[in-house]
């Protein structure tokens, strides 16, 4: 399953943006994303209280999670 994953922090940022930025990549590559995860938290937030954990719990081998840069998934490591 591939998952395209949009998270918001600021008021810079928007969902369209990340959203199309990760629809074009995909296309380009012949992805299709198979589920959308939003979500508008602080960074400070633990992963686990975030939709991301909620995903990262229920994911398998071979699932994909698409995000616009690396630091939509957090910026510390637990």
């Amino acid at each position: 399953m591939n998952y395209g994953y949009i998270r918001v922090s600021s008021e810079k940022q928007t969902v369209e943006n990340q959203r199309y930025e990760i629809t074009e990549y995909c296309k380009r590559k012949g992805l299709i994303i198979d589920k959308w995860i939003e979500e508008s938290v602080s960074g400070a937030r633990h992963p686990n209280v975030r939709k991301l954990g909620k995903i990262l719990n229920t994911i398998d081998q071979g699932d994909t999670i698409y995000v616009t840069e690396l630091s939509r998934l957090g910026r510390c490591a637990y």
